[in-house]
């Protein structure tokens, strides 16, 4: 019985290796496929491009207004009820995106200001802390608290009550501070 099975075992493996392997018509692949050797027709009155394949449009085809902005992106797939707006699915795609984002900002700010209750709620206690009041008071009777705080030294030189408008030269004559008024016109 082994040796009958082997003439039926070879002749189905040739059939499988000529079906799996014959060659194809132009025709039988997808017609999508059509987009790939599409050539791009340009519409000055609307600024669209169109790819067409025998008097066909397939593939992606945009168009672009008076400030080059894009406001048209649409996709021919040669067969009827799968065409798709492209620029229509992307603005839906961007306004999940935005509605997301403000969602999270908006938890974000919610849990802040929750935290800013809780904060202020816990300052209002019945009980008053004692050393905060005295340090307070202390600080007060210091300084203005709108003034800044500086280390440098605030102690003036004592100065002559009228400064002389000569300064001493080496020859004994004193000469006329650069600093002097100047003498009274004529």
């Amino acid at each position: 019985m082994p040796v009958k099975s082997y003439p039926w075992f070879f002749l189905v493996l040739i059939g499988l290796f000529g079906v799996g392997c014959r060659s194809t018509v132009e025709s039988d692949y997808p017609i999508i496929y059509n987009a790939w050797n599409a050539r791009y027709q340009y519409n000055p009155t609307t600024r669209e491009m169109l790819p067409v394949v025998d008097e066909q449009s397939i593939g992606r085809a945009w168009s672009r207004d008076e400030f080059g902005r894009l406001n048209s992106m649409y996709f021919f797939s040669g067969v009827n009820g799968r065409d798709e707006d492209l620029l229509h699915t992307h603005k839906v795609k961007l306004d999940k995106k935005r509605n997301r984002q403000w969602e999270v900002e908006r938890e974000s700010r919610i849990s802040q200001v929750r935290e800013l209750i809780a904060v202020r709620e816990s300052n209002q206690s019945n009980e008053i802390d004692p050393s905060a009041i005295v340090v307070e008071e202390a600080a007060e009777d210091e300084f203005d608290v709108f003034t800044p705080v500086s280390n440098i030294d605030s102690t003036i030189p004592e100065m002559d009550p009228g400064p002389s408008m000569e300064v001493p030269s080496d020859d004994g004559v004193p000469e006329l501070s650069p600093f002097a008024p100047l003498p009274e016109l004529p």
